[in-house]
């Protein structure tokens, strides 16, 4: 397959993965002190037009949102610019730069065929009953007996968390959810699989020949780069299977797609709860799922999975590391 070529051209190519690694880490953590301090500077600027808001003042705006006028506003360019920084534009230039493609190349990349992305969307709805079931027990999980200092911060920061989260989502105005899409379920799909999929799997992937290492890996990085260990599980969960989507579709859009949903589909529900139009708390980590409807859900994914793996292969595709 020819979206990421498994030999790259001249030197770049040559260069050992260490520093790959060093080249790639390094571009993420430009990305992201860029990005925090461009966004830093467009909501202080923006901030002029209504309530001034000076450096001291953000931090306490992230703590206690509700009590800052446009707040709502002001985080979400916040989270946009810090998120592109952070993964998309960092991954676009490393594989530019580094392994010396084009980034035209993904831009004009066809989509997967209407089966996939239709196997793509049942996958994401069909393990969403076991991944509530894994988040309810993950959230009651407590550390060893002495680090109760560690566990204390953990859970100081998911409640800080859970405030930020609660207050962006807290919305019922159709231009409100057209700007948490493009933020939470847009532009994390695409940076976060073009980073994790795209680059770290396909890499260990072409170093290994372990597809299932390299699925498993990028998987547990993917989860543990968003720093909740009260959701550590459920999120590696969603990253193995956005990497078996892209293993199995030999098409980085279709776990980009199925990121989408899979963040989209929340923010919708949340949505229509807050309009009265459901009667369901998505934001609980309670689920009302049991064992045999999470083991029911779990089969039904895997089932999928290998029909979208079937699909793929009828179209004469082989698994390149692409």
């Amino acid at each position: 397959m020819d979206e990421f070529p498994l030999h790259t051209t001249a030197s770049f190519g040559e260069r050992p993965p260490w520093r790959n690694i060093m080249l790639l880490f390094g571009f993420i953590l430009l990305g992201m002190s860029v990005g925090n301090l461009v966004s830093l500077l467009v909501v202080m600027l923006l901030s002029q037009f209504s309530t001034p808001l000076g450096m001291d003042d953000l931090p306490e705006m992230f703590k206690n949102p509700a009590r800052f006028p446009h707040a709502w506003a002001y985080i979400m360019i916040n989270q946009a610019l810090v998120h592109l920084f952070t993964f998309l534009i960092p991954s676009l230039l490393y594989w530019n730069w580094s392994e010396r493609h084009q980034i035209v190349r993904f831009i004009r990349r066809p989509w997967p065929s209407l089966p996939v992305l239709g196997l793509c969307f049942l996958v994401i709805v069909g393990f969403m009953p076991f991944n509530g079931w894994i988040i309810e027990w993950n959230s009651q999980l407590a550390l060893p007996a002495g680090l109760d200092r560690i566990e204390k911060w953990m859970q100081l920061k998911e409640n800080e968390l859970g405030i930020l989260s609660h207050f962006l989502m807290n919305f019922d105005q159709i231009g409100q959810l057209a700007i948490a899409l493009l933020v939470v379920a847009v532009i994390p799909a695409l940076g976060e699989e073009v980073l994790f999929r795209g680059i770290i799997q396909r890499k260990i992937y072409n170093k290994t020949g372990d597809m299932h290492a390299a699925i498993w890996v990028s998987a547990i990085l993917f989860s543990g780069i968003h720093f909740q260990f009260y959701g550590f599980v459920p999120r590696m969960l969603l990253g193995a299977m956005f990497g078996y989507l892209y293993a199995w579709s030999h098409n980085l859009w279709a776990p980009i797609f199925g990121h989408f949903i899979n963040n989209g589909f929340t923010i919708l529900m949340l949505f229509l709860q807050h309009r009265g139009l459901i009667d369901l708390d998505i934001e609980s980590k309670q689920s009302s799922v049991s064992w045999l409807g999470a083991a029911a859900s779990l089969l039904l994914t895997a089932v999928l999975l290998f029909n979208l793996k079937k699909i793929a292969q009828r179209a004469s595709f082989s698994y390149d590391g692409a």
